[in-house]
C-alpha cells in the first residue's frame, strides 16, 4: 500500500486506551480510542487522504501502525514518548447522554462483567487521576506533506492550544477550519475570550449544556447564541442537543436548521460528537454546502454509534453509508 503524497484533511486530536461497557452491557476492553481517530474514522466513510497529527504513548505505534495499513490513515504527525501520562479511561454507557467514569471496580461487579486486570489501580476518581496529556503543539511539529492541507479540524482541546492550533493551520494552507469545543473553557469566565477562538473560523461545534455554561447571565435562547457566535467571525454554528439532535445556524444569510439524531439503533455512544465533526468536514470539503455537511456528519456519528471503536462505521455494507445520505436529507428542517 503507497502512502499518499499530499493530503485533503488534516485532524489534531487525541489518543487515549479505551474501556467500554456499552449500552447493551457488552464489556469492550483495551481498545485505542481518543478524538482523533474517531473523527479521522468519521470522514473515512466518505474520503480517504487523511492526516493525523497528536501525542500519545510509544506503546501505541504497533496498533496505530496497523490503523495506516488497513484504513489508508497517515499518522506522520503523531509524535511518540515514551513518558507520556497514563491514558487509560474507563467508560460505562447508562444512556445516550450519560457515560460513569469512575469507579469501574463497583461499575463492571454491578453488571456481572469480568474486570479488566489491565484496569488494576485505575484511579477511583478519574477527573483527580489523569492528565490530559502533552499538547503542545509547533509549527515545526507538522510533517511538510501536510502543510498544503486545507481543510483541518481541531479536535476538544484546551482553549490556549485550540487558539495556537488554529493560527499555525491557518499560516500554513488551512481555508475550511472546523473547532469543537470543550467544557474546560465552555464557561463565563471565557466569555470574553472567544472573539479570538471565532475569528476566521468556518465551523464552530459545541453543545446546548456547553453554550448555556458560557452564555450563563446572558440569554437562554441558542439561536441568540449562535448568532453572537457568528458575528464575531465564525461562519457555520453547530450545536448538538441530546434531545432535538442538529441545530446549524449559518452566519453570512442568517439561516437556521434542524435535524434529529439518525433514527438507528445506538448501542455504544462513545466518539459519536467526534465521528460528526469528521463527517460535517468531509461533507464540507465535498460540496462547501453546509447543510450536506451536516447530513454527511450526522451519517457518520449514526454507523459509529452502532457499534465499539473508532473505524466501526468502515464495516457498514457497500453502498450503505450513500443510502442514509439520500434518507437523511428528509429530516432537515429550516427554522
Amino acid at each position: 500500500m503507497s502512502d499518499f503524497q499530499f493530503f485533503d484533511f488534516l485532524v489534531v486530536g487525541n489518543f487515549q486506551t479505551e474501556y467500554i461497557i456499552n449500552l447493551q452491557n457488552h464489556s469492550h476492553p483495551d481498545l485505542l480510542g481518543g478524538s482523533a481517530l474517531y473523527s479521522a474514522g468519521g470522514i473515512r466513510c466518505w474520503n480517504d487522504r487523511i492526516a493525523v497529527m497528536g501525542h500519545t504513548h510509544s506503546k501505541h505505534k504497533p496498533q496505530i501502525a496497523r490503523f495506516h495499513d488497513t484504513y489508508q490513515i497517515d499518522f506522520k504527525g503523531v509524535q511518540f514518548h515514551d513518558d507520556f501520562p497514563d491514558d487509560r479511561v474507563f467508560l460505562g454507557c447508562t444512556s445516550l447522554q450519560e457515560t460513569i467514569k469512575e469507579n469501574p471496580v463497583a461499575y463492571y461487579a454491578s453488571r456481572k462483567l469480568p474486570f479488566p486486570k489491565a484496569l488494576i489501580e485505575y484511579p477511583k476518581n478519574s477527573a483527580a487521576g489523569h492528565s490530559p496529556g502533552k499538547s503542545k503543539f509547533l509549527p515545526e511539529d507538522m510533517p511538510k506533506s501536510y502543510q498544503g492541507t486545507t481543510s483541518s479540524l481541531i479536535c476538544s482541546f484546551d482553549i490556549i492550544t485550540q487558539l495556537q492550533l488554529s493560527s499555525i493551520l491557518i499560516n500554513a494552507s488551512t481555508n475550511t477550519l472546523i473547532i469543537q469545543s470543550s467544557p474546560s473553557y465552555m464557561n463565563m469566565q471565557n466569555f470574553e475570550t472567544m472573539p479570538a477562538l471565532m475569528k476566521d473560523l468556518t465551523t464552530f461545534v459545541t453543545s446546548s449544556q456547553q453554550l448555556k455554561e458560557l452564555f450563563i447571565n446572558r440569554t437562554t435562547d441558542l439561536w441568540e447564541m449562535a448568532e453572537y457566535l457568528g458575528s464575531l467571525g465564525c461562519e457555520i454554528i453547530v450545536i448538538t442537543d441530546e434531545n432535538s439532535g442538529f441545530f446549524l445556524y449559518e452566519s453570512g444569510g442568517k439561516q437556521r436548521y434542524q435535524t434529529p439524531i439518525y433514527p438507528v439503533g445506538i448501542t455504544d455512544p462513545i466518539g459519536l460528537l467526534d465521528s460528526f465533526c469528521g463527517g460535517f468536514l468531509a461533507g464540507m470539503k465535498t460540496s462547501f454546502d453546509p447543510i450536506d455537511a451536516l447530513i454527511h456528519g450526522a451519517v457518520s456519528a449514526s454507523f459509529t454509534g452502532e457499534g465499539s471503536g473508532p473505524f466501526f462505521g468502515l464495516q457498514a455494507l457497500t453502498g450503505l453509508h450513500q443510502s442514509r445520505l439520500v434518507f437523511a436529507r428528509e429530516f432537515i428542517k429550516k427554522i
